[in-house]
């Protein structure tokens, strides 16, 4: 088959439709016969009239289908709203097994709660250039926990209260409002979703000769003095 003919039947159509009076005029003059020719016209009309009555069936076609998408979402959020109602409806009986029964729907399974999260362990110290300290650490928490942050406070003299510093959304945060006289410093972590709080953990940093921080002491809070 030539190729210069075009693949596409809708170009196609347009193609030979564009010639099929030139060839015809020509005739002998290009080396075709008339009944050729006529034969060839009659094919093109016969195209021509069923590509349009696929194009107009195909626009009822997708019309429809978006009649049908749009009835059978509107149905399906009327089915849901109803089977919100029944399951409010059964929480409301002596027999909610009965009414999901009767209503052919599955009865909702009892939702475990979420375990609490983990505790904090593992803390590091960086002092950076600006006298800052930025401090990491590890927290594994149980499956079906997330969403954590950490809540953190500090303890800047033996004895005193914890006082709020900030909440990390990361195991990493750093202290920017360490004073100069600060020797003993206690940090008290704690991992919290928004229902439920870990177990707490602390950790005690030292300052030495030259600015240096060192954590001297750390672990859950039930093993610190501090706590």
């Amino acid at each position: 088959m030539s190729t210069v003919v075009p693949v596409k039947l809708a170009e196609a159509i347009d193609w030979v439709g564009v010639r099929v009076p030139v060839w015809t005029a020509a005739g002998t003059a290009i080396g075709v016969e008339a009944t050729q020719m006529a034969n060839l016209s009659a094919l093109h009309t016969s195209a021509q009239t069923l590509k349009a009555e696929y194009d107009a069936l195909k626009a009822q076609y997708e019309a429809k289908g978006e009649e049908y998408r749009q009835a059978a979402t509107q149905m399906r959020s009327t089915a849901s709203a109803l089977v919100v109602q029944i399951r409010g409806f059964a929480g409301t009986t002596a027999n909610p097994a009965a009414v999901f029964t009767e209503a052919q729907l599955p009865q909702p399974a009892d939702r475990t709660p979420a375990p609490p999260p983990g505790t904090p362990e593992g803390f590091k110290v960086q002092l950076l250039q600006s006298g800052d300290l930025r401090f990491t650490f590890d927290c594994d928490h149980p499956a079906g926990v997330s969403a954590v942050t950490y809540k953190v406070m500090r303890q800047d003299a033996p004895q005193t209260p914890y006082t709020f510093l900030l909440n990390a959304k990361k195991r990493t945060f750093d202290d920017d409002t360490l004073t100069g006289d600060s020797t003993v410093v206690t940090y008290l972590v704690t991992a919290q979703t928004s229902t439920k709080d870990g177990d707490p953990a602390y950790f005690t940093v030292r300052f030495g000769s030259g600015n240096q921080a060192q954590i001297v002491a750390q672990g859950p809070v039930g093993q610190s003095e501090a706590g």
